[in-house]
């Protein structure tokens, strides 16, 4: 019996010696067009990591730039089966607030950053691009734009849908509005052009030496 539990403790101690726990490295390089990106590196004891598949979460991708600190899971204890199972770099890393905030960043200085105060902080320093078939807006309160120009392309018409039973409802500008075409009102019928025609033409009887009409008025609208 005895030598039969050393002949298993040997063989253990064999199979231990021959597995290789999960350690650290370092990325130098990703190739990012495989299916599943590979990484190349070095492992704090001199390890080199040669085309090593990244792992990420489904739904979720990033191309972690070089310098980032990578944990390499060797599977079964093989290093030629490894694969990364987390990357992190310090540099790079946005700073959170408080427990329980996430943010999604890359190393330009771009971010979604959901706060504890329930504000979602988006962050872009050239452009916020959308492409989708519909864009729908729900606010309770109040949608506020700050910005020196503000240009809409409408090809098929822009709705505003205002009830008036108040001031506050109505469509207000604190500057000039300029119009390439029309100007109109009672649904389309009455423009400005018209309303500009009528008073340049318009006359009525007066109680003069002559009797008749006025002019027409001495300055055109």
């Amino acid at each position: 019996m005895t030598r039969m539990v050393e002949a298993m403790r040997r063989q253990v101690e064999r199979a231990a010696a021959g597995a290789r726990l999960a350690f650290r490295g370092l990325l130098t390089s990703l190739q990012l067009r495989p299916k599943v990106q590979l990484a190349s590196g070095e492992g704090l004891a001199g390890e080199q990591l040669d085309r090593v598949e990244l792992m990420q979460q489904f739904g979720f991708t990033s191309a972690p730039p070089a310098g980032t600190q990578l944990i390499v899971l060797p599977l079964g204890g093989r290093s030629s089966a490894a694969v990364i199972v987390a990357t992190e770099h310090g540099a790079y890393r946005f700073q959170l607030d408080q427990a329980g905030e996430a943010c999604l960043y890359n190393q330009w200085g771009d971010f979604v950053h959901l706060r504890a105060d329930r504000t979602i902080h988006m962050v872009s320093q050239a452009k916020v691009l959308i492409e989708t078939d519909k864009v729908q807006i729900n606010a309770a309160s109040s949608v506020t734009i700050t910005t020196p120009q503000f240009t809409v392309d409408a090809s098929g018409g822009v709705a505003l849908n205002t009830p008036t039973v108040a001031a506050s409802h109505n469509v207000t500008a604190g500057a000039n509005i300029t119009a390439d075409g029309e100007v109109a009102d009672a649904g389309g019928a009455k423009t400005m052009s018209g309303m500009r025609a009528v008073y340049n033409g318009h006359k009525h009887p007066e109680n003069n030496v002559s009797g008749g009409s006025t002019n027409t008025p001495s300055a055109a609208m």
